[in-house]
């Protein structure tokens, strides 16, 4: 057999499995209409990529940047911080483990001295770029933090999953100590959650003061 009946052949052989792996869209269609008959609905299933993702909301990003808030190495920091940004719960944690990270882990993960990282982290944390869980009752009985503090980036700048359920803790206390507002950065994109609703949600600068002189 000659190269173009070998080509041929393997054409043929292609088209077949086209024709076997085609839906015929027809049937499909009767069938639906007996299963909208009986209450039922066919719908097309959609290719879910799995690959995790981290989005910056790039208009508040850029008004941070242009509000100068940030000097070049809390910015370098803070999107170096963006692959370890758990999947809803916005926490830093350790990729592998899914645990915590603590400023040492996160020193060692960017490859930098902990001394300057911390202080990094003090800066962002003090900006409203980066927030904390401590424990209360631990603060009140030692006067200070002396377990480790989970790390949380704020939604409103980077989130990892869906800008319209962002977890309803999170957003309480975003909501709560919302530092950017206090030092007059005002971000087209303002993260709130209403009255018993289970999440909360990113919501355009206009909403956001009209839900805000409701409450």
């Amino acid at each position: 057999m000659d190269d173009h009946k070998a080509l041929d052949k393997v054409e043929r052989n292609a088209k077949a499995r086209d024709r076997q792996n085609d839906i015929n869209l027809t049937a499909v269609s009767e069938e639906e209409v007996k299963a909208n008959e009986q209450g039922y609905g066919l719908y097309k299933l959609k290719q879910k990529n799995h690959a995790p993702f981290c989005q910056a909301i790039q208009e508040n990003l850029d008004m941070v940047i242009r509000s100068k808030l940030l000097m070049n190495s809390e910015i370098g920091l803070l999107l170096s911080l963006m692959p370890l940004v758990q999947l809803h719960s916005n926490a830093i944690v350790d990729r592998e483990t899914n645990e915590f990270m603590s400023i040492a882990n996160i020193a060692r993960y960017l490859d930098r001295e902990r001394t300057s990282t911390s202080k990094l982290v003090s800066k962002l944390l003090k900006k409203g770029m980066l927030f904390e869980f401590a424990n209360v009752e631990e603060i009140k009985e030692h006067k200070r933090s002396v377990s480790q503090r989970p790390l949380f980036m704020n939604p409103e700048i980077i989130y990892s999953g869906d800008r319209n359920r962002i977890n309803a803790t999170l957003s309480r206390l975003v909501m709560e100590f919302d530092r950017l507002e206090r030092k007059k950065v005002y971000l087209p994109w303002k993260l709130w959650l209403k009255y018993n609703s289970e999440f909360g949600r990113l919501y355009r600068r206009k909403t956001y003061l009209q839900l805000k002189k409701r409450q």
